[in-house]
């Protein structure tokens, strides 16, 4: 389970629900550039996606704001897609048996997928440039925590595990206290600072979509999971 929730894990659940055909990750700049010039060249119909350090790349159609991948923009377009912690997280998660792409507006229906799910469940928080960030972790706390009070088998929690469900539970307590908490998160306050606070109320809506992004190993695509 990927969870970059600013943004990309958002972006890529929310271009898919707005009728992109599939998005496909890469790790670096000049590999998603070949891809699109390649599958261009081919006749596709290809958008450019991503990010460093929060801005939209040169050359790029598009940044890393779910809100610039509405219907009328992606709709049957593929999307090669490269950010500067998500898609990288993705990459490095390779050898799992799935890869699914979390954030809170696909919450619910990931929560449905997981409890049918068996054997180990890995979250993995992006995080930015390396350093841990609150955001992820409320996601991967939120997902923990209602596991644990759902599912009719006892759990076994690493200790990370039990750290972001303390944490999750506790920012819950306050009033509106999942936005707040995204808000003064790393990643929401390097957001809010270039200027992109409407991308954090709209990651922190839980439940805006109800479908699950999957990795295909074998196509190398990202599309919604069939279940």
């Amino acid at each position: 389970m990927i969870l970059d929730i600013l943004r990309a894990s958002s972006t890529m659940t929310y271009a898919l629900n707005s009728g992109a055909e599939a998005i496909i990750p890469c790790q670096e700049i000049d590999e998603a550039r070949a891809l699109a010039e390649q599958m261009r060249s081919e006749g596709e119909q290809v958008l450019l996606g991503g990010e460093r350090g929060g801005i939209q790349i040169e050359g790029f159609d598009l940044d890393n704001s779910p809100a610039r991948y509405p219907a009328e923009v992606v709709g049957g377009k593929q999307i090669v897609f490269t950010t500067s912690n998500g898609t990288r997280a993705l990459k490095r998660a390779i050898q799992a048996r799935r890869i699914l792409i979390g954030a809170f507006i696909n919450l619910d229906v990931l929560l449905e997928i997981l409890r049918e799910s068996d054997g180990l469940i890995y979250l993995v928080c992006a995080g930015t440039d390396g350093v841990v960030t609150g955001e992820d972790c409320l996601c991967a706390g939120a997902i923990a925590a209602e596991l644990v009070d759902q599912c009719e088998t006892e759990l076994v929690l690493d200790d990370c595990t039990r750290i972001v469900i303390d944490h999750y539970r506790t920012q819950i307590q306050q009033p509106d206290g999942l936005l707040q908490g995204v808000r003064a998160s790393l990643g929401g306050r390097n957001l809010i600072r270039r200027g992109f606070e409407e991308d954090i109320r709209l990651c922190s809506q839980r439940g805006l979509i109800s479908k699950v992004p999957e990795f295909n190993h074998q196509t190398g695509l990202i599309t919604f999971s069939a279940g």
